[in-house]
């Protein structure tokens, strides 16, 4: 029996470093300027926190990771896909890769990158920037409309694309892929907020994690109104102490129930 818990543990620490090459090798290089993903964060301080208070990434979650990138490998559904964009907020230029690259990191502080799914040409000169995401509805809950951080991102997507490839994509298509259903999937298509409103949004957004004292909104991420009842934001206790008035102590469960039979 000991040598076939052995057999088990070696074929499963090859998995698990097979799954940590795979993403490494897989991920276009991160650049050190602002990204999508800190723009659309449903905490503006969480975002702030990850800069100010840098960790190293964590190898054993490389897996949570991993899915996303073997379907993103997987099921390119345009021929452009996978398109890493630059551009800077404040003079509104795009960038390449290159040329973030060769500039001193003081002249990075406005400039954003974001890398898009999938670029689909629809005829007649209009684009649809597709997206794919997973969720876990198991059946019983299917998504109906896009998560509002997820229609940002590609409002965001839009903008980079015009001003790095000259392309104007007027639509945007969120494809769910439902984890506990066979990865069944659900598109939902909208059509993006003009670009001039996202280039205020965005420079609205970037003037708030410059000041260094970003919004802090206690949601899902650090109050547990989760499904698995967990924190997903590391630097829950430093907001606390930072921002304890954002934090208010919350109502036991218990309390809420009989708040709610009491008002019935």
């Amino acid at each position: 029996m000991d040598n076939l818990e052995s057999i088990q543990n070696n074929v499963l620490n090859i998995m698990e470093e097979s799954q940590k090459k795979y993403l490494w090798g897989s991920n276009h290089k991160r650049l050190n300027t602002w990204h999508v993903s800190d723009f659309i964060s449903e905490c503006l301080r969480k975002t702030q926190y990850s800069k100010t208070h840098p960790s190293k990434f964590d190898p054993s979650k490389a897996k949570i990771f991993w899915l996303g990138h073997v379907i993103h490998a997987a099921l390119p559904l345009a021929k452009l896909n996978e398109v890493q964009m630059c551009y800077n907020i404040q003079t509104e230029q795009g960038l390449t890769a290159q040329e973030v690259e060769a500039r001193p990191l003081d002249e990075l502080g406005s400039v954003i990158t974001g890398t898009l799914d999938d670029l689909i040409p629809l005829g007649n000169g209009e684009w649809c920037i597709a997206d794919k995401k997973t969720y876990s509805g198991g059946g019983w809950f299917k998504k109906t409309e896009p998560d509002a951080s997820y229609r940002l991102q590609l409002d965001i997507y839009r903008v980079l694309l015009q001003a790095t490839l000259g392309i104007d994509a007027k639509h945007g298509c969120l494809l769910y892929l439902d984890k506990k259903s066979d990865m069944a999937p659900t598109p939902i298509a909208f059509d993006l907020a003009p670009i001039e409103q996202t280039k205020a949004k965005m420079r609205d957004i970037l003037t708030e994690l410059q000041s260094g004292d970003a919004t802090a909104n206690p949601c899902w991420l650090c109050n547990q109104s989760n499904k698995k009842k967990v924190v997903y934001c590391d630097y829950k206790d430093i907001c606390m102490s930072e921002k304890p008035e954002a934090h208010p102590p919350q109502e036991p469960e218990e309390e809420k129930l009989k708040v709610t039979i009491d008002k019935k």
